[in-house]
């Protein structure tokens, strides 16, 4: 677990954000020339707070002004603690309400109001800010938090700022280190020499010094060559640090702001989210489905449209589940926040968390759509990715696919897929490397499917001993590996509902029946190999004694499977008994004579060099006899 975090400025322009993060740290974040000219911030703003020897916290300071609130929203997204900055000469703004939504809509939970420029107006005046302050946030995460008063160019309530800041880290919990690396990237720039170098609030996951990422939605395959936190070189980047990380074989034109940096396989492109999402209270229009916005996720902001499902409209403070369908391709954490505006005029919609980054059931599943939906949204672990495999119905889904729909680590993930499987709530298909499951209720669907398959194989064709393993495989509707329908089969098996014969699959208690017709034709076949005994009628010979050659053929194979009929050589089959019988005569021949030729054997039988050459070399395979030369003898 790491207990770093990130301090967010919030708050209207020009009340004294950037002033306040100078007077606590002593670090101007105002870096571009324009902003120190025009006395605003216009970009984020980075730096760090010291509050002991051991205990160091980032800040990121964000431009109040309404036109930047797309840079606003790149930074706000890793916040942990907000300071809600409120001049005590204008009070509460409109940027003030704005920002604090859209704190809200990221799930910032803890923060502390700053009363600033108090050394700009008189008591009774501040009580009254004060006040209308307290109300205004009393139905937002803000309700009852400290308000602390501060004048930055009188260093007056900075001391009781830092310990309300104290107070709140103590009670944040801490993040977990063991989900995949996930760092949108909030600035690109090159160093002389190192090359690139980007920025960002670390997410999820640790980056080690040497660590192999990927870039996002490029894919671009990257190696941390250097790590810097605070303005120091460390071997780490743990989640809820700013982290600045130079890397190496990645160009700066590669990169953009927005993009994310993340374990390599661990995400997927996707135009398309499934989403809940919270519409402001206070927004002033109703939000339509198919309506155009600005979806804005990290770093990133995309512009798209909003379905939303089982209704035509959404009121403020109304909440629903809807799909976004985005004009550009991006990448997702699961139950990342995000926050949607207006296209135009540009205004905070609401916001909520991702829950599907790919979608694909909703037609199929529209019934369920709601309930999917809730299970991504409140549902814990487990059940989520019983979920998942459950909405897999048509093929099983590999370790991968579950890492980049869950975001959950390889190693938690796996130990979660154990879970299930001794709860018997999924069926593992594949181990190694290419592991793959499949849901129970997916699997107990196959099973029937190959049951009642095999059910009907035998009602159409009794007299055959089952269906050829492999023709059942294309028949299903879930399209399995080689090795997933071996598995899947001797699961079936092993629960004694099929059973497997050669390469053949059969219900347990099914044994080929012969008709009453069928026995009369069954039994002239078999007289005709009987009789002719070691001149045997090929397979045209047969079918031209009898009329319904369709009954004919399968009789013909059904005598081949049950073993009565066995093929010694291409085209000539041959009775079992007179099979027999020919090696007896041959064996008691050798005994007698150490070696036999192919014509001696021939006028034994009384056949011809087309019957006794294959038998021969039948014999020879079996281990009976042994060639040399043109003669044979017994095989010792």
């Amino acid at each position: 677990m790491s207990k770093d975090l990130i301090i967010g400025t919030a708050g209207h322009i020009d009340h004294g954000k950037t002033t306040l993060i100078k007077a606590l740290t002593g670090q101007d974040t105002d870096r571009l020339a324009e902003e120190k000219k025009r006395g605003i911030s216009i970009e984020l703003g980075f730096g760090y707070l010291k509050l002991n020897n051991d205990l160091k916290v980032g800040i990121i300071d964000v431009p109040g002004h309404e036109k930047f609130i797309k840079n606003m929203l790149a930074g706000a997204a890793g916040v942990d603690l907000a300071l809600l900055v409120i001049a005590a000469d204008e009070g509460f703004m409109a940027q003030t309400q704005e920002h604090m939504d859209i704190l809200n809509m990221l799930n910032v939970k803890e923060g502390i109001i700053v009363i600033s420029k108090i050394d700009l107006v008189d008591e009774e005046w501040l009580e009254l800010v004060i006040e209308d302050v307290k109300e205004k946030v009393s139905d937002t995460f803000l309700a009852g938090v400290p308000v602390v008063k501060v004048s930055s160019v009188e260093n007056r309530g900075l001391e009781e700022l830092k310990k309300e800041i104290r107070k709140k880290i103590e009670v944040i919990p801490p993040k977990s280190t063991e989900r995949n690396v996930y760092m949108p990237v909030d600035r690109v720039f090159t160093v002389q020499g190192y090359g690139t170098v980007v920025t960002g609030t670390l997410m999820d996951g640790v980056i080690k010094k040497e660590d192999k990422l990927m870039l996002y939605p490029t894919e671009i395959n990257t190696r941390v060559r250097s790590i810097q936190v605070h303005n120091e070189q460390v071997e780490e980047a743990l989640p809820g640090q700013r982290v600045g990380i130079n890397l190496t074989g990645t160009d700066k034109s590669e990169v953009k702001r927005g993009d994310v940096l993340a374990s390599p396989q661990s995400l997927q492109k996707t135009r398309i989210l499934a989403v809940s999402l919270q519409i402001i209270p206070s927004l002033d229009f109703v939000l339509k489905h198919g309506d155009r916005i600005r979806f804005h996720l990290g770093a990133r902001e995309v512009m798209g449209r909003v379905y939303i499902f089982n209704k035509k409209e959404l009121f403020p403070g109304e909440k629903a589940f809807v799909q976004f369908r985005l004009e550009e391709e991006i990448v997702a954490n699961f139950r990342e926040h995000y926050v949607i505006r207006r296209y135009s005029p540009m205004t905070t919609i609401g916001g909520g968390i991702i829950l599907d980054t790919k979608p694909t059931y909703y037609k199929k599943s529209k019934g369920r759509v709601l309930e999917i939906l809730e299970t991504f949204s409140e549902g814990n672990d487990l059940d989520i990715v019983a979920t998942i495999l459950q909405l897999a119905d048509k093929e099983s889904v590999t370790l991968n696919a579950l890492i980049k729909k869950s975001g959950l680590s390889k190693k938690y993930l796996q130990e979660k897929l154990k879970e299930l499987e001794q709860k018997n709530r999924i069926v593992s298909l594949n181990t190694g490397t290419d592991s793959s499951w499949i849901h129970f209720d997916n699997y107990q669907i196959v099973k029937v499917e190959i049951i009642n398959y095999i059910k009907e194989y035998h009602r159409k064709y009794h007299l055959r001993p089952g269906v050829p393993k492999n023709e059942i495989k294309v028949k299903l509707s879930m399209k399995l590996d080689n090795t997933e329908y071996n598995v899947l089969i001797k699961k079936i098996v092993d629960e004694g509902e099929i059973i497997v014969k050669g390469s053949t699959l059969s219900l347990p208690g099914f044994i080929v029946k012969y008709k009453p017709e069928e026995k009369e034709i069954r039994d002239k076949m078999l007289k005709l190999y009987t009789e002719n005994k070691f001149n045997p009628p090929d397979r045209n010979t047969i079918m031209n004694k009898f009329e319904n050659k369709d009954i004919v053929e399968e009789i013909y194979a059904s005598l081949i499977n049950e073993d009565i009929l066995l093929q010694i050589s291409e085209g000539i089959f041959i009775h079992i008994d007179v099979l027999e019988e020919a090696e007896k005569m041959l064996k008691d021949f050798l005994t007698k004579n150490e070696t036999i030729e192919l014509g001696q054997f021939r006028d034994m039988l009384g056949s011809s060099r087309k019957y006794a050459l294959p038998l021969l070399e039948f014999f020879d395979r079996e281990g009976v006899t042994v060639r040399k030369g043109d003669k044979r003898e017994l095989y010792l």
